[in-house]
């Protein structure tokens, strides 16, 4: 019975040592990529969806770069000041401000490159893609904040 008991509790523990890392290895598929990429990847999506001529398809791959360069950066300022553990709470306050203000350009600019149509389109696509990446980070976080109440 020991025994019995010894195994099972192996087998539990193996199988949440290989489910944590196969969520890491899907988590950072993205991080691969360079700014310049990321940028081109976006812009051909948009033109898909879009249908974007060859001007819009340049501005808008501008624009992408210059996001995916200014995001690139300010994650590794985070990161950085998080791993020090230097971050105040206004710094947290203001690292989200940048980020909204950023938003809030980005979507100004969409607002200048699309016409009436595609930017109805394009709001109406990057608003369901918010709301499931909010969506899926919920879920995680409960998923953590789960396993870590039962374990208290």
């Amino acid at each position: 019975m020991k025994k019995l008991i010894g195994l099972t509790a192996l087998v539990i523990l193996f199988s949440l040592t290989i489910n944590a890392q196969q969520r890491q290895v899907r988590t950072n598929h993205k991080a691969d990529f360079t700014p310049g990429q990321m940028a081109t990847l976006q812009a051909k999506k948009m033109t898909l969806n879009l249908d974007l001529n060859e001007n819009q398809q340049k501005a808008i791959y501008d624009l992408n770069l210059k996001n995916a360069e200014e995001r690139d950066k300010k994650r590794t300022i985070f990161r950085e000041k998080k791993q020090s553990g230097d971050l105040t709470a206004d710094e947290k306050f203001t690292f989200e401000n940048d980020r909204i203000e950023r938003q809030i350009a980005h979507k100004n600019d969409m607002k200048k490159i699309l016409n009436e149509n595609q930017y109805k389109k394009w709001e109406k696509t990057s608003g369901n893609k918010m709301k499931k990446g909010t969506r899926k980070m919920g879920k995680e976080r409960g998923i953590k904040k789960g396993i870590s109440q039962k374990n208290n």
